[in-house]
C-alpha cells in the first residue's frame, strides 16, 4: 500500500471515528448504508451540473431514515471523506457539506469509487451489511481502464454501484459510465431526463 493509500485510510479512520464516537445509531443488517460519490470538478460548472447534483444529492439526505447511516464523498483531483457514516441525526450537516461543494481540478472518478469500497468495508469484515454506492457525476473524464476493475470488485462485494449522469454528454462518455454501472450491478440513468425524486427507489430498494 502506498503513501497516499495510507494516509487515505488514516483519514477515514479519524473521521468515522470522530463523529461516530458521540452518536449511537441502528447497526441492524437489514439498515441502509448509502455510499454518495460526488463529482466536484471543475467540468460540473457546466449545463446545470452542479445544480442537478447537488438536487439529487439532497432529496437522498431527505429520503434518509432512522436506522440508515449515510457517508458523502467528494472528489475532484483527489477523493476524500467530506461525511463519515452518520446516522438521520446529522442531516443539516449532509445538507450543508453538498451545498459547499464547489467545483475545481480534473475528474478522477476512480479515486471516487476506491474510496467508497474502503468506507463499505470499514467495519464490515463479513459483508453483512449491503452498502448502495450513488455516482452523481457529468462523467466528463478519459476513459479510465481502471473503472472496469473496480466495478468487478464492486459487484463481487455486498453492495452494488448506480450511476447518475448529470448532463447530456457525448456517447464515449455516456458508455463509460453505463458500462460503470451495468458491471457493477446497478442502473445508469440520465439526470437531466428524470426528477431527483427518482433517486429513492435506488436507494430504498
Amino acid at each position: 500500500m502506498g503513501v497516499k493509500q495510507i494516509s487515505r485510510s488514516l483519514i477515514l479512520t479519524f473521521l468515522i471515528f470522530f463523529f461516530s464516537k458521540d452518536v449511537t445509531f441502528s447497526q441492524y443488517a437489514d439498515s441502509k448504508r448509502v455510499i454518495l460519490v460526488l463529482d466536484g470538478t471543475y467540468t460540473m460548472r457546466g449545463n446545470n451540473s452542479l445544480d442537478i447534483m447537488k438536487s439529487w444529492a439532497n432529496t437522498a439526505i431527505d429520503y434518509f431514515n432512522d436506522g440508515d447511516s449515510l457517508c458523502i464523498i467528494t472528489f475532484s483531483n483527489y477523493a476524500k471523506v467530506s461525511v463519515p457514516f452518520l446516522p438521520v441525526q446529522h442531516r443539516q450537516f449532509m445538507l450543508n457539506v453538498v451545498e459547499d461543494i464547489t467545483p475545481t481540478l480534473a475528474t478522477y472518478v476512480y479515486d471516487g469509487l476506491s474510496l467508497a469500497l474502503e468506507a463499505h468495508n470499514w467495519r464490515n469484515p463479513d459483508q453483512l451489511r449491503e452498502s448502495i454506492i450513488v455516482l452523481l457525476s457529468d462523467g466528463l473524464a478519459p476513459n479510465d481502464d481502471r473503472l472496469d476493475a473496480i466495478a468487478s470488485e464492486i459487484d463481487s462485494l455486498n453492495c452494488i454501484l448506480h450511476v447518475i449522469q448529470t448532463t447530456f454528454a457525448e456517447d464515449k462518455y455516456v458508455n463509460q459510465l453505463k458500462t460503470l454501472a451495468e458491471n457493477a450491478g446497478g442502473v445508469y440513468l440520465q439526470g437531466v431526463s428524470f426528477k431527483p425524486e427518482r433517486i429513492v427507489p435506488l436507494i430504498r430498494h
